[in-house]
This record gives structure tokens, C-alpha cells and sequence, in this order.
């Protein structure tokens, strides 16, 4: 049977084609979980994965479990593919790597895909304190419970702040989705000044007085923590999200991949 239709520009794949990939893909993964269990039942402890993580999540995450990961298994090869979180979902789905670190809860996902939590991250707002009049305040401070204990941060009335400029991720990072679902939920179309690809970018920009922007906290951290900059709880209730390993169900996790997402969950779960 035909796999390609060589009638169209560009090349096409016919239904028997689909059908193949589809098959070939299946026998794939159950070649390479084949693969990590040998290696696993004879203790080679030799190999490669291939997991993937955004940008600077990466350079955030993994300088915390390299080292030790590489005292246990030193010859243990680490492929990482850094991507926006739309682009890691395909490859995850193609195959490419065995698992993704994204803050992306399970309903967000295809079904086929599980996610497993490794911590959980607050989500704050970042503004030069000029940009915010009186009124933008809520009365009543939050409590944000952040690793070196407890700290008050003013809570901001997102719904009055509708004239302001805001400095966005562009689409098909994790915090642009998840700023457009928070702006939606107070009314607001952002009149969006910048978007960008870099969160440490965007929280300069905010503290610079070019917009508002929300960030994860791991960004903040990143250049010198919440001292350095006017940060704000946008809810009564501190905003979180899960930091997730995202995998297909039926993939078998080696016990070198099984060590680095567990060392995860020990560095970050504080």
C-alpha cells in the first residue's frame, strides 16, 4: 500500500501511512522500555536519557541535582531538549524524550500522560511600586509561605489595573497560559507592552517600570530573590502552581530516570 501521496506539495501521508507511524511509534517505546529494564535487571547503569525542560527552568533546576545525579550514575549520558512547553508536549508525544519538567497540572494534559509532582511554586506579580496607586490595594495582606519562612506581601486588586501596561510571555510558554486564564478571571484585556521568551527578562522590565508582569517566584530567585524587587501577592490566597514530571503512562521509567525526578522532588519540595 501507499504510505505517501507524492501527488501533493509538499509530501503527504495516507491513512495507511498514519496507521504505520502510529504502529512503528508503539513498537518504539516498547523497544527502548525493553531497553531500560535490561539495563536496569543487569545493573549496567549505563546509558542516556533524554528528558526535556524550558530554558531557564533548566538553568534554574538542574545546577541543584547534576552533581549528585552524576555521583550516582557517572555514566549516565543527560540529553536535555529545552523548549517552550508547547513544543515539549509534541515532543513527549513523538517520543523524542522520555519526560518533561513543566508546571502543568494532570487535566491540562492528553490523556495518555501523567503527571507527577516534584513541588509547588508561587506565582507573584512584579511592579515599579510608582506604577500602583492606593487604590490597586487590597486592604487585607497575604501570607505567602516561601522557603525562608513567612513573609507579608501586599495583595494587589488585579481588576483595577486594567490601565496598566503588562509585560507578557509569549504564547506557548506555561505563564502566558497561565496569565491569560488569571487576567481572564478579572475581566481584564491586557494592553500588553512587550512579549517576551525570557521571565527573568520580564521581571527586569516590571522592576524597571516598563509594565506589570506575572512571574514565578524560581525567576525572582534567579536574579537575587524577593528583597530586590516590589513583589505582590495577587490573590488573598497566595497563587501556586505544581511543578510536574510529565511522562505517558505506559513508559517505563529506568531507575536512573526514577533517581533524577525523585532527587528533584528532594532539592525543590522544601
Amino acid at each position: 500500500v501507499k504510505l505517501f501521496d507524492r501527488g501533493t506539495s509538499p509530501l503527504t501521508i495516507t491513512y495507511a501511512g498514519e496507521k504505520y507511524v502510529e504502529t512503528a511509534r508503539k513498537i518504539l517505546l516498547m523497544s527502548d522500555n525493553l531497553r531500560k529494564e535490561l539495563i536496569d535487571a543487569g545493573l549496567g547503569e549505563k546509558g542516556r536519557i533524554n528528558f526535556g525542560m524550558p530554558t531557564e527552568r533548566a538553568g534554574y533546576m538542574l545546577p541543584a541535582v547534576i552533581p549528585e545525579f552524576k555521583k550516582q550514575y557517572p555514566e549516565i549520558e543527560l540529553q536535555v531538549m529545552e523548549a517552550k512547553s508547547d513544543e515539549l508536549l509534541q515532543a513527549i508525544l513523538r517520543d523524542d524524550i522520555s519526560f518533561y519538567v513543566i508546571p502543568r497540572s494532570q487535566r491540562e494534559l492528553p490523556v495518555g500522560l501523567k503527571a507527577e509532582p516534584i513541588y509547588r511554586e508561587q506565582l507573584l506579580l512584579v511592579a515599579e511600586e510608582s506604577m500602583l496607586t492606593e487604590d490597586m490595594f487590597l486592604d487585607e495582606s497575604c501570607v505567602s509561605n516561601l522557603t525562608e519562612g513567612k513573609r507579608k506581601n501586599r495583595c494587589v486588586n488585579l481588576s483595577k489595573m486594567s490601565c496598566l501596561p503588562f509585560v507578557m510571555l509569549k504564547k506557548g510558554h506555561a505563564i502566558r497560559k497561565k496569565t491569560d486564564l488569571v487576567l481572564r478571571q478579572y475581566g481584564i484585556d491586557p494592553k500588553i507592552m512587550i512579549e517576551l521568551s525570557s521571565c527573568i527578562s520580564a521581571v527586569q522590565l516590571a522592576a524597571a517600570g516598563l509594565g506589570v508582569a506575572i512571574v514565578p517566584q524560581r525567576a525572582i530567585d534567579a536574579l537575587g530573590g524577593m528583597e530586590r524587587f516590589n513583589c505582590y501577592d495577587f490573590s488573598v490566597t497566595p497563587e501556586f502552581w505544581s511543578v510536574n514530571a510529565v511522562y505517558k503512562e505506559d513508559m517505563y521509567l529506568g531507575r536512573a530516570e526514577r533517581f533524577l525526578i525523585d532527587l528533584m522532588k528532594q532539592k525543590f519540595n522544601l
